[in-house]
Order: C-alpha cells, then structure tokens, then sequence
C-alpha cells in the first residue's frame, strides 16, 4: 500500500500545475455558486462540493511533496540520480524478473522502462577464468565474471560486474578497489539478481565485508 501512495504522490508532483488549474476553476466555481446561494437560490451542496473539489485539487501537490519531498519520476532522473535511486529500491518489493533462453532481466516496477538483463550468450561474459582470493577460496575454485547491464527504455545506462563462485552457486559484486568492500548499488544489483537466495552467505564465505552504507532489503531482514 505504502508503495502505491509513494507512486501516486509522485504522479502528482509531476503533474501539479494541471492540478493547481483544475483546482482554481473549482475555486472559481464555488465563488459563484456562493455568490449564487447568497441571492437566495438553495444551492448550498453544489456549493459545498465545489469548495471541497477545489481544496482537494489545490492541496495534492503540497501533500505529495510532503511525502516524497526529493522523489521525481524515474524518466526525469539523470544518470547519478538514477543510480543513487536503485540503491534506495528494494530488491524483492520493487523489481520484478523474467527470463528467456537467451537473457534474464528484472525490471523496475514503477517503470518498467527501467531494466536490468543479464545475456545468456558470450557477450554477457566479462571474464571466463575469474582469478581472485576470495572468488577462488571456495570447493568448486573456478569462478567466472559475468555483465549485467542497465538501460532505459533501450538505452544502455551501465553496466555492472557479478561474479560466479562455487559452482554458480551465488553471484558476488567485487569490492571496490579502494575500500576493499562491497558498496550500495553492486550490492543492491547483486541482490536484485539473488533469485537462489544465498548473496549474504558467500558473501561471508568470501571473507568479503558489505560498506558501512549498505542495507538491504526486506527479503534479507524478515
């Protein structure tokens, strides 16, 4: 429910001035029929639903700024807003897969425009022989990097790393080079991808650690 309220807030922000029109003809309106009901014509619940229409219609776009004060369409975000948005998305509530032969791709419910695919094909392989510590440390040594891609209404955006340890049996985001952690959004990605449920666990395995800034999802706190 809280979801649907957030989009609806946010359809009306993007549409507040035909709002604030509507709602000052109403005004208008019921300036009239006051004027009217005042010389004597009984039109008093005309009179009354106007005004209420026109509180209403004048009022949504400080209500929905209220509750989402620094929200805009995802079709209006520019690239930084868009990747700091995914990490504010939750993985198993706001995005849903479907899967071909050929790729999976999980796209973003509010905007389905919105979508993250992984190809089934050599071109979604970044790297056969993945040589790293931690993605090497498991029973099954091989590990292989795979791209997961973002676009926008078939738009390439950015692509992303995951990297398939122990059989295939988790895909990891690589830490950062700097931190040596894993940040945010390739978390957020990787739990996106996380159909099988067992990021957080090799994660662990991995001796990997999460940034202080991650959080996750309500699939991994429930």
């Amino acid at each position: 429910m809280t979801s649907y309220i957030q989009q609806a807030a946010i359809w009306v922000k993007e549409y507040k001035h035909p709002f604030r029109v509507i709602g000052g003809l109403f005004f208008v309106s019921a300036l009239i029929a006051g004027i009217i009901w005042a010389l004597g014509c009984e039109i008093e619940p005309i009179a009354f639903l106007l005004g209420m229409l026109s509180s209403l219609f004048l009022a949504a776009p400080s209500v929905a700024e209220f509750i989402v004060p620094d929200r805009k369409p995802v079709r209006h975000m520019t690239y930084k807003e868009l990747l700091d948005f995914i990490v504010t998305t939750d993985a198993n509530d706001d995005w849903h897969g479907v899967s071909t032969s050929v790729s999976s791709e999980y796209f973003l419910k509010e905007d389905p425009r919105l979508r993250l695919k992984a190809k089934h094909t050599d071109d979604g392989v970044q790297n056969e022989d993945y040589r790293e510590p931690w993605a090497n440390k498991h029973p099954d040594r091989h590990a292989s990097g795979y791209w997961r891609e973002l676009y926008f209404d078939g738009d390439f955006i950015e692509k992303f790393i995951l990297v398939a340890v122990d059989g295939a049996k988790a895909m990891i985001p690589p830490p950062d080079f700097k931190t040596k952690k894993i940040e945010p959004l390739n978390y957020r990605i990787a739990e996106i991808f996380d159909a099988i449920n067992t990021l957080d666990e090799y994660i662990q395995r991995s001796g990997l650690e999460l940034s202080e800034h991650v959080t996750k999802s309500s699939k991994r706190t429930r």
